[in-house]
């Protein structure tokens, strides 16, 4: 965790995004499994023309860390920050790149307006109604968990391709921890935090909990690398997961504001998922949003 030249703080668990997919559903329709983006948003049009209630992934627009993931991902770098000057272009070339593709899915009805993580969606990842989900290393224990009549059928692949070259990802949510100025004894605090996020216990804590290790002794481990999820049925999960964390290109950067950015997410971006309409138009009123939040702040902000 840096900002400027500087280590703020250390990551405790990640998100490497994978591509989660129910393999049932595509054996049942004998479509293949994606490895572009232009695969699967063909993958998506056919599953819901061959049956309605079958959508390729669930986004109704609500959620910013998906977008901005995704945008990682299609190679756009919309945030830059030096100081008190921010620059925000969500119309740059990956911004677009993923807005254009994803506006396929959502303009011929192959995305279910289903919020995640809600019972609706749960029984959806069971019962078939989804086909994939594009998410963080994190996914796999909170879809076991939240759809259990799922097992068996879901798999884990690597994020698609623009072009159908090597592997590129992104991180998708993960957490770390820093010490405040405020904080009466900053030594003890630091060693606590360096103890937290290295010790074999404590790391090994968060990974009984669903968390994706950033520490290389346990993303390098064999017992890490070969265990077989039975949820999965028997993948050795870890291995997509390893590789996805070594495909996550550098440079993005978030918000000094990121979480009021958050807040206006759905009521930009989303709102066009209201009507079907062009993501693009979306990020665009994002954009205008922060811009107008980031000077009210006292910050320099280049569009």
């Amino acid at each position: 965790m840096t900002t400027a030249d500087g280590i703020f703080g250390l990551p405790q668990d990640s998100g490497p995004m994978a591509m989660f997919y129910n393999a049932e559903l595509f054996e049942e329709h004998d479509i293949d499994v994606p490895t572009t983006w232009d695969d699967y948003v063909a993958a998506g049009k056919a599953l819901h023309e061959a049956d309605p209630d079958v959508y390729m992934a669930n986004d109704d627009g609500g959620y910013s860390g998906f977008g901005m993931s995704m945008i990682w991902q299609a190679g756009g770098r919309p945030f830059q920050t030096d100081g008190e000057s921010v620059s925000i272009d969500l119309q740059d070339e990956g911004s677009v790149r993923w807005a254009d593709m994803w506006n396929q899915l959502l303009q011929s009805g192959s995305l279910a307006a289903i919020p995640g993580g809600t019972e609706e969606w749960g029984k959806a990842m069971g019962d078939g109604t989804i086909a994939t989900v594009p998410a963080g290393g994190w996914f796999a224990g909170l879809l076991a968990g939240a759809a259990p009549d799922g097992a068996g059928k879901w798999r884990v692949a690597p994020m698609p391709t623009y072009d159908g070259g090597d592997a590129v990802g992104a991180e998708q949510g993960g957490s770390g921890q820093a010490v405040l100025e405020q904080s009466d004894n900053k030594a003890l605090a630091a060693g606590f935090l360096r103890w937290l996020n290295t010790s074999e216990t404590s790391v090994g804590i968060v990974m009984d909990a669903g968390g994706f290790p950033t520490t290389l002794a346990q993303l390098e481990a064999p017992d890490f690398l070969g265990v077989e999820n039975d949820y999965f049925g028997g993948q050795k999960i870890n291995e997509v997961l390893v590789d996805a964390a070594k495909s996550v290109p550098t440079g993005w950067e978030y918000l000094p504001w990121q979480a009021q950015a958050n807040a206006t997410y759905a009521d930009t971006v989303g709102k066009v998922y209201l009507d079907e309409g062009d993501i693009n138009s979306g990020l665009q009123a994002w954009q205008d949003e922060n811009v107008s939040y980031g000077q009210g702040q006292g910050f320099s902000v280049n569009e």
